[in-house]
């Protein structure tokens, strides 16, 4: 399994945090669950960090089962729809937004 995850680095302008995640929830979330050979979306946003860490709003991982997948979404006619919808929604955030795409496997625990 690869994960394609994008890390929002910097801060919503102030006062418009709920309006942010509230168009990311309803303009972005549809287009990222429509990707092709998408297994998995999570959305995570940052509710504390270490007092040294990096201004981080938001993290977006996209579980694929193999590089083919993630090569058909990247190639996907839904990501130039899904990115003019990223860049409106980006209006009200200053920072920017990159990707990372990794393969885990599970540690045993206990």
């Amino acid at each position: 399994m690869l994960t394609r995850t994008a890390i929002y680095e910097g801060t919503v302008r102030a006062g418009r945090e709920e309006e942010f995640f509230r168009r990311v929830r309803d303009e972005l979330e549809p287009f990222w669950r429509r990707f092709p050979g998408v297994t998995a979306v999570r959305v995570q946003r940052l509710v504390s960090k270490d007092a040294d860490a990096r201004p981080i709003a938001m993290i977006l991982e996209m579980d694929f089962p193999d590089q083919a997948a993630l090569d058909a979404c990247l190639a996907s006619s839904i990501r130039p729809e899904s990115h003019a919808a990223t860049e409106a929604v980006m209006t009200l955030f200053e920072g920017r937004f990159y990707h990372l795409v990794s393969e885990a496997h599970a540690l045993p625990v206990g």
